[in-house]
C-alpha cells in the first residue's frame, strides 16, 4: 500500500480496507477540507507515517494512529491528536465523497471528541469492502507475504536512512569545541541506541536535534585557511618585503587581543617570521606568516563557534535525552512488576515526552522528576497493582467521576497541543517580518499560560474515586468545585479571552477547556 496522500476514489478504496482490520493513518488539516492530507498504510509505524504526512501538508497540526471502520463510523485511535480533529477529518472525507461519521479515541480507548449524524447508506463502500473480502479468500497467503516484505523493507530503509543522517553530522560534532562537542557526542550515543532498539521515531527526533545543533555551529564565521596558498593563487610574483612587514605588523595587533597560551605561541611564531624577513628569506617568511594568519583566524573562529554553540542545543536537551534513556527501562520494569501507581507513572512519563517533543526540555525534566518519584514508590510497594485494584474496585456510583476525570486529562493534552500549534504558527508567520525577528525566541512563554491549569483537578478526582461515600467524599467534591472555579477564573483572563482570535491559527483552547470543566461540574452534581 503506497504512502502518498490519498483522495477521491483511491481514498475510498483504501479506507474501505479498514472495515476488515485497522490501518495506520496520518492526517494533516488543510486551509480547505479538500486540501487536507490523509495517508493510510497496513503496517507502517503511525508516528513515521505522521512525519511523512506533515511534510506533505501545510499545517503545523497533525495526527496519527490507527483507523477502524465500523459500519458508518470511522474510529481513529490516536497516538497524537489535536482539537477539532473529528470535524476536520469528517469534512475531508465528505469532500472526497466518503460518507462516514468520525470518533476520536485516545490510546486507552477513551473518547476524546466525535462528529456523528444520521448518514445514508453507501453501497459503493460496501461493495469495495466485499471485494476486499473476496480478494483475501483468493490471495490471503500472498497478501501476508507482501505485507511482511513491505514492512521489512521500510524498517531497513528507515533505519539505514537514520544511520546515514547520523553519520553525516558526525564530522561536525567531532570538530566542534569541546564544551559543546561532548554534549553532542552523548546525544549521538543515545540516537545510536534508539536505532538499534528499533525506536526509529524517537531516533528521528534525536537526530533532528543534532542536525539543528550542527546547523547553528555551521553558522559561525568560517575559518579562512587560504593564506598559505595565496602566493600561488596570485601568480608567480615573489613576495614583497614591504607587504610582508605590513602583514607582520597587522598580525602583531591581532595577536595582542588574544588571551591564553595561544598568544605566547603566536608571538614566538611571529618573531621567527620577522627574522626570516630580515635574513632575506621572503618565501619562508611568506609561508610562516600564512600559517600565523590561519592560526589567528582559527582562534577567533573558535571563539565565535563557542558563542554559537552556547545555544546549539535547546536548553536542557542533552539532560532530557539522558534522563529519558535512564527512565525508559525502569518504567517498563514497573509495568511488568505491576506494582505502584502504574497509571500515574504512564501519565507522568508520557506528559514529559510530550513536553520534550515540543521543545520544553526544562519542563520535561521537571516532569521526569515526578516519574522518578513514582518509580521509587512503586519499587517499595508491597502488593501488586492488580491486587490493589481488586481491593479497591470502583463502585458504580463513581463511574461519572472516572469518565469526567479521563476526559479532563485528554482536554489538558489537547490544550497543550493546540497552544504548541499556535506557537509554531506565530513563529512561522513572523520569522521573515522585519522588526519581529525575536518573536520566535519569546513565543515559548505562550505555554506558560497553561501552567495554572495544572493536574490538581485530576488528582482530586482520583482521590474522590477512592474515597467511600460520606463526609470525606463530599469534602473532596467541594475541593474539586473550588479548583474548577479557579480554572474558570484563569480562562476568563484577557489572554484566554483573546487567544482563539489570534489570527495566526484556528484554535478552540478556551472553549474546549470550559466545556470539559462543565462536564466535570455536572458529574460532581450527580
Amino acid at each position: 500500500m503506497a504512502t502518498e496522500a490519498l483522495s477521491g476514489a483511491d481514498l475510498k478504496k483504501q479506507i474501505s480496507k479498514a472495515k476488515k482490520k485497522p490501518l495506520s493513518f496520518a492526517f494533516v488539516p488543510g486551509k480547505k477540507p479538500d486540501q487536507s492530507v490523509m495517508m493510510l498504510h497496513k503496517k507502517k509505524n503511525p508516528a513515521i507515517l505522521g512525519k511523512e504526512a506533515k511534510k506533505e501538508g501545510e499545517s503545523n497540526k497533525f495526527a496519527f494512529g490507527t483507523i477502524a471502520i465500523k459500519g458508518k463510523l470511522a474510529e481513529l485511535t490516536c497516538g497524537r491528536y489535536y482539537g477539532q480533529l473529528a470535524k476536520q477529518c469528517k469534512m475531508f472525507l465528505r469532500a472526497n465523497k466518503v460518507s462516514l461519521n468520525v470518533v476520536i479515541l485516545d490510546e486507552n480507548g477513551q473518547e476524546i471528541e466525535s462528529d456523528i449524524e444520521d448518514l445514508p447508506d453507501d453501497p459503493e463502500m460496501d461493495a469495495l469492502a466485499q471485494g476486499d473480502d473476496q480478494d483475501d479468500d483468493q490471495d490471503q497467503a500472498d497478501d501476508q507475504v507482501e505485507e511482511q516484505e513491505e514492512e521489512e523493507e521500510e524498517e531497513q530503509f528507515d533505519a539505514a536512512q537514520l544511520a546515514q543522517r547520523l553519520k553525516a553530522v558526525q564530522p561536525a560534532i567531532v570538530a566542534a569545541p569541546a564544551a559543546v562537542g561532548d554534549k553532542l557526542k552523548k546525544v549521538m550515543v543515545i540516537a545510536v541506541g534508539q536505532i538499534k532498539g528499533g525506536d526509529l521515531a524517537k531516533a528521528d527526533q534525536t537526530i533532528s536535534v543534532l542536525e539543528a545543533a550542527v546547523d547553528k555551529l555551521g553558522n559561525a564565521p568560517a575559518q579562512p585557511q587560504e593564506q598559505e596558498q595565496q602566493a600561488s593563487n596570485d601568480g608567480n610574483d615573489k613576495p614583497d618585503t614591504k607587504a610582508l612587514i605590513a602583514r607582520a605588523n597587522a598580525l602583531k595587533q591581532e595577536i595582542a587581543g588574544i588571551q591564553g597560551p595561544a598568544r605566547e605561541k603566536l608571538i614566538a611564531a611571529l618573531t621567527n617570521a620577522a627574522q626570516l624577513i630580515k635574513s632575506g628569506d621572503l618565501g619562508g617568511a611568506d609561508t610562516m606568516l600564512g600559517k600565523i594568519e590561519a592560526a589567528v583566524a582559527k582562534t577567533a573562529g573558535t571563539a565565535s563557534q563557542q558563542n554559537a554553540a552556547s545555544d546549539a542545543l535547546p536548553p536542557d536537551a542533552a539532560k532530557w535525552f539522558a534522563a529519558e534513556a535512564k527512565l525508559d527501562p525502569l518504567v517498563e520494569k514497573a509495568m511488568q512488576a505491576k506494582k505502584g501507581d502504574l497509571d500515574g507513572i504512564n501519565r507522568a512519563f508520557n506528559y514529559a515526552r510530550e513536553l520534550a517533543a515540543d521543545g520544553a526540555y526544562d519542563r520535561a525534566l521537571a516532569a521526569a522528576g515526578k516519574v522518578a518519584q513514582l518509580l521509587k514508590e512503586a519499587a517499595a510497594a508491597t502488593t501488586t497493582t492488580a491486587a490493589s485494584d481488586a481491593q479497591e474496585a470502583i463502585p458504580d456510583n463513581v463511574v461519572p467521576y472516572v469518565q469526567s476525570r479521563l476526559a479532563w486529562i485528554n482536554t489538558r493534552k489537547a490544550l497543550l497541543n493546540e497552544m504548541t500549534g499556535l506557537k509554531a504558527a506565530i513563529d512561522t508567520q513572523t520569522a521573515a517580518v522585519e522588526g519581529l525577528e525575536d518573536v520566535p525566541s519569546k513565543s515559548g512563554k505562550l505555554l506558560q499560560f497553561l501552567d495554572d491549569i495544572d493536574s490538581d483537578l485530576e488528582d482530586t478526582l482520583e482521590e474522590l474515586v477512592k474515597t467511600p461515600d460520606g463526609d470525606a467524599r463530599e469534602a473532596l467534591k467541594s475541593q474539586a468545585r473550588k479548583i474548577i472555579e479557579t480554572y474558570q477564573g484563569v480562562l476568563n483572563t484577557p489572554f484566554f479571552m483573546a487567544v482563539d482570535d489570534s489570527g495566526f491559527a484556528t484554535t478552540n483552547i478556551r472553549g474546549s477547556a470550559l466545556d470539559s470543566l462543565g462536564k466535570v461540574s455536572a458529574a460532581l452534581a450527580s
